[in-house]
């Protein structure tokens, strides 16, 4: 039996599995919603005022902000794990993991000056 070189994060995943799953679940429930109200928009049934009264609503912005928590949560967790499997050199992954944070960081708060900016 081969000894292991380096276990990793030393960790048993747990959390990164959980996360994982739950952020899928927050994502299966919430990103369905914009496209209902495209559809309701296209079929005529919600007019221009009535979308910006959806889109302004605090209730929209804060399932807006959810959704966008719950889609960076996802994607770091799923590309940190691919990183950490699949890019040998410490350097290279720790380089990576920080830039793939650092982007997301920032379209996580593109976002929500976008969101919460919007009407009045």
């Amino acid at each position: 039996m081969r000894l292991v070189k380096e276990p990793g994060s030393a960790r048993s995943g747990f959390r990164d599995w959980y996360l994982q799953r739950l952020s899928a679940v927050v994502l299966a429930v919430l990103l369905p919603l914009p496209f209902v109200v495209l559809i309701l928009v296209y079929a005529g049934v919600v007019d221009q005022f009535g979308l910006l009264d959806i889109v302004d609503h605090f209730v929209s912005r804060l399932l807006h902000t959810i959704l966008i928590f719950a889609l960076i949560i996802h994607a770091y967790m799923g590309l940190k794990v691919m990183i950490e499997d699949y890019v040998p050199a410490i350097g290279w992954r720790v380089s990576l993991i920080g830039g793939m944070l650092v982007m997301m960081s920032g379209f996580g708060i593109w976002w929500m000056a976008i969101i919460w900016a919007w009407g009045g």
